[in-house]
């Protein structure tokens, strides 16, 4: 018999400690009352609790919160894996004996259910950062042999994507850009996360599929942030509708009515994003991007790439080339002096662009060299039916956005959103990359993907890391270009462009296309809310 409902509560980042005086025990009591209550309407509901049992993974701590636990929650379907703050003190090696293992798979067909649940273990022994590793990413992969008509749900302690509130990103897991590619081919409807102690969710899409990204908050912890208090995450699968809530303990709490979300699906998955071409469907403009030319004498810059890609991308019949940094490869005067003679042929042939500065560019003193010879370091490219705000990141491996920035980007866009598609363009992904660590992502990136996805900003550009890949948050869509001309490449696609092609409907569709054979792979058909009247009378 198939279940009608079922119901899952996540908490985390509890910080038991006897010692420290980081262990909220009212906030733990209240929330404890809470989920009591949330029990007696969903007597079967799943417990799950997320990591940092304790706060610093002593033997002491690891008794106290055995003891805590047993006293105020229910026990009979609590399971629970390790955070960073129980992997200190060798905190690893006591864990199996009071919580037992470190990841979980449940199943909740075999009691007539529709979901399949794994937990895994992220943290390591005396870091911040935490990592899934190749035996996690073989777990998650192994879902993908689960049908589509189950909801499969993905736990770790750490987060995948910056979260924002919770200042300068520093630990996520260091392989989220690898992670973040293997839940599209396991077909991950739902991931929770925990650790930054902030409620969160952000909806995700790959240009095929769609999957909820959730973060708990801390149940309590002192280190609270800002009015979110102490929370909790309840979610409710009731027949086509995920409904999922976040529960605040304290009376100032944001969250002290639940703040809910509703998803459906229809057929056992998320509804899609995707975008989906119709016969007829009018390109409004065209956009080819590029990165990491690195302009040099040495041999790391391909210079007949270059050429090649170049005559490639202008047979596109682009509205505007746009380059992401990486301009140079030293910021040495004789690097801008080859970039310098290649935008003099493009000025000479009537060919739009826009250039940002990348890291590379602005060391060790390629600032005075950029504003001389190649333009601003916040570059703008209008036409009829652009608006292009290029965002210096700096030149730092981890760049920033900041705040003053995004005040120019809300009065920018508020002045063009109407009769214009706008674009942001910065060198800095604020996502993580595939085969990178996150730590070069910009170290505002929770606030920037907050701002945008907020403002609903429709399409954010950047070209670090050398690998092209595209993602969707809620309405924004983030691209990221790959190496243009340069040998230092991490994708067996070796030197490539990416073509974006925005049509009427709010159709983007997002290509990469290399430059030693001229095949195309799509990354994605991505669906943007359909532009106001008065933007698509701009194209008529």
């Amino acid at each position: 018999m198939v279940k009608s409902e079922e119901a899952i509560i996540f908490f985390s980042d509890t910080h038991i400690s006897k010692y420290t005086g980081l262990f909220n025990k009212r906030a733990f009591k209240i929330g404890a009352k809470l989920i009591k209550d949330r029990l007696e309407k969903h007597p079967n509901a799943l417990l799950l609790h997320l990591g940092d049992v304790t706060d610093s993974g002593t033997y002491e701590d690891f008794v106290y919160a055995q003891k805590t636990f047993n006293i105020n929650i229910p026990q009979d379907n609590l399971h629970i894996i390790p955070g960073n703050h129980d992997m200190r003190n060798i905190g690893d090696k006591l864990w199996r004996d009071f919580f037992g293992d470190r990841q979980f798979l449940i199943d909740t067909r075999e009691w007539g259910g529709k979901m399949v649940i794994l937990g895994l273990d992220s943290a390591e022994p005396d870091e911040n950062t935490g990592r899934i590793g190749d035996r996690g990413i073989e777990a998650i992969a192994e879902l993908g042999t689960y049908p589509d008509d189950c909801i499969k749900i993905l736990c770790f302690h750490h987060h995948l994507l910056p979260i924002p509130n919770t200042g300068r990103e520093r630990s996520m897991i260091l392989d989220a850009g690898d992670v973040s590619r293997k839940i599209w081919r396991a077909g991950i409807d739902v991931i929770i996360t925990a650790h930054r102690h902030y409620p969160n969710l952000f909806s995700l899409s790959n240009g095929e599929r769609r999957c909820l990204l959730v973060n708990c908050g801390t149940f309590s912890s002192f280190k609270t942030r800002g009015k979110a208090g102490h929370t909790f995450v309840d979610l409710l699968l009731k027949k086509d509708k995920l409904n999922i809530k976040f529960y605040g303990a304290e009376e100032y709490s944001k969250f002290q009515e639940p703040v809910k979300r509703s998803h459906m699906i229809p057929k056992g998955e998320l509804r899609s994003r995707a975008g989906y071409l119709f016969p007829g469907d009018r390109l409004l403009s065209k956009i080819c991007q590029f990165s990491c030319t690195h302009f040099s004498n040495k041999s790391e810059f391909l210079e007949e790439v270059f050429d090649l890609g170049i005559k490639l991308m202008i047979r596109e019949e682009p509205n505007v080339l746009i380059h992401c940094g990486g301009l140079t490869n030293d910021a040495y005067p004789e690097d801008f002096g080859l970039a310098k003679n290649e935008l003099k042929k493009l000025q000479e042939m009537k060919i739009p662009y826009l250039i940002t500065p990348g890291v590379r560019d602005l060391q060790p003193f390629g600032r005075e060299l950029w504003v001389q010879q190649i333009g601003p370091l916040d570059p703008i490219f209008e036409d009829p039916n652009l608006r292009v705000l290029g965002i210096n990141t700096g030149g730092e491996e981890s760049g920033h956005v900041g705040r003053s920035r995004m005040k120019m980007i809300k009065h920018d866009f508020e002045q063009f959103r109407s009769h214009k598609l706008f674009l942001v363009v910065m060198h800095h992904s604020a996502l993580p990359i595939p085969r990178s660590q996150f730590r070069r992502t910009i170290k505002d990136a929770g606030d920037f993907i907050d701002f945008v996805t907020s403002q609903q900003v429709p399409l954010v550009l950047s070209g670090f890391q050398h690998f092209a890949t595209s993602m969707q948050v809620e309405n924004t869509l983030f691209v990221n270009a790959g190496t243009f001309s340069s040998k230092k490449i991490r994708s067996k696609r070796l030197n490539t462009y990416n073509t974006i092609s925005i049509y009427e409907s709010g159709v983007i569709t997002v290509e990469e296309v290399e430059i030693h054979s001229g095949f195309r792979h799509l990354l994605g058909n991505y669906s943007v809310p359909p532009y106001s009247d008065s933007l698509l009378n701009n194209f008529l």
